[in-house]
């Protein structure tokens, strides 16, 4: 009888942390897929971030009202080059 309360109380002990370590490893993976997930999302907004350049004003090209607004504006992606325009 004791012997068998024994092999009894092996294999829960074996069973229980069969279930322990795949619940640790599976959180722990979770975890690792979580932080990549965001590193990955920060990565690519600050890649896609737009470039805003303010020119200054042009007192040729300006005159009147228009000075008050300041100069040109150029907005543009990150990875367009002008070097790279093509003309139709």
């Amino acid at each position: 009888m004791r012997t068998l309360f024994k092999d009894i109380v092996k294999e829960l002990v074996a069973w229980w942390k069969r279930i322990w370590f795949a619940a640790k490893l599976k959180a722990r993976l979770d975890m690792i897929e979580f932080d990549n997930r965001v590193a990955a999302e920060l990565e690519l907004k600050e890649k896609n971030k737009p470039i805003y350049i303010e020119h200054p004003i042009d007192p040729e090209l300006q005159t009147g009202a228009s000075k008050d607004l300041g100069g040109a504006m150029e907005l543009r992606a990150p990875w367009y080059k002008p070097d790279d325009h093509v003309e139709p």
